[in-house]
């Protein structure tokens, strides 16, 4: 039984873009001169939410990766969908938490006493904004292979004979 060829494209997809997520949330940070006064950084580590969307990211990357590299009989494969339906609620709730803390220092709140980021520090937010969108295209590829996985496991079920 050999591995099918749209899983190992599409698990390939999803370790390449959550890989690039992560790289790219680790690296955004910024430092700019407000006014010729006081210096602003900002780091990613800055936000619990960027910080808790880049640990996820490297989940996904990492146990994608580690399915990757199951052999094809191995009794493994039956704990696979479990774990990527764990995985992609994971990701799925650190993207909702992602694009809310992008929100907020985009937009700011002033109810809160926060200021709007993106203006002062348009690198940073254009590269938040990056690994956002790229990890989102990982969690449409996890999610499409579970719906794929699925299809696989309960078609047989379905097409039973009803003569």
């Amino acid at each position: 039984m050999e591995k099918p060829v749209k899983t190992i494209v599409l698990r390939v997809l999803a370790v390449v873009s959550f890989l690039i997520a992560s790289i790219v949330m680790f690296l955004s940070n910024q430092t700019v001169q407000v006014q010729n006064s006081f210096k602003v950084k900002v780091k990613y580590i800055d936000w619990n939410g960027f910080l808790f969307c880049l640990v996820v990211y490297c989940i996904g990357w990492l146990y994608n990766g580690l399915v990757m590299a199951i052999p094809s009989g191995s009794q493994l494969w039956k704990t696979v969908i479990v774990l990527d339906v764990i995985v992609n609620i994971l990701v799925g709730i650190s993207l909702g938490v992602g694009w809310q803390t992008y929100s907020l220092i985009r937009q700011g709140n002033i109810y809160a006493g926060c200021a709007p980021l993106c203006g002062i520090t348009p690198y940073f937010c254009s590269s938040i904004m990056g690994s956002l969108i790229t990890s989102t295209i990982g969690f449409v590829v996890s999610f499409g292979l579970i719906m794929g996985t699925l299809h696989v496991c309960v078609d047989p079920f379905l097409l039973g004979d009803n003569s």
